[in-house]
């Protein structure tokens, strides 16, 4: 079992190799307007938000926050383990977290989807 799965062939499980296994929703990142080529519109960002603001409040935060980190590593690598995640959402939270709460808002999710698209349009 664990040989199909173990895409590096190291003996072990990565967190991305283990994602396979269980039924997961899909990466709402990987939608067609997410696209290399395509421009992110103000109702695309209201969708991510909406789609990771679980509880409704306003804020993406600790296991929404984890998701939309996990969806953003699957958009540019196929490995990843949890240092790498708690990695980018350590470096997201630097650079956009301007209240400094750890919890990201709209606006500060409207940064980082448009730095994603001028990335995607190089």
């Amino acid at each position: 079992m664990l040989n199909l799965f173990d895409r590096n062939r190291d003996g072990k499980l990565q967190l991305s190799e283990m994602a396979r296994l269980i039924p997961v929703r899909e990466n709402f990142l990987l939608r067609p307007a997410f696209k290399k080529g395509t421009t992110i519109t103000e109702e695309d960002i209201n969708r991510v938000f909406e789609n990771y603001d679980k509880d409704k409040n306003g804020k993406i935060e600790n296991n929404e926050l984890h998701g939309f980190v996990k969806d953003l590593l699957e958009l540019a690598y196929e490995e990843y383990d949890s240092t790498d995640l708690d990695t980018l959402e350590s470096s997201l939270k630097k650079a956009i977290d301007m209240d400094n709460d750890g919890k990201i808002t709209k606006k500060e999710l409207c940064l980082i989807l448009k730095q994603l698209d001028k990335i995607s349009q190089i």
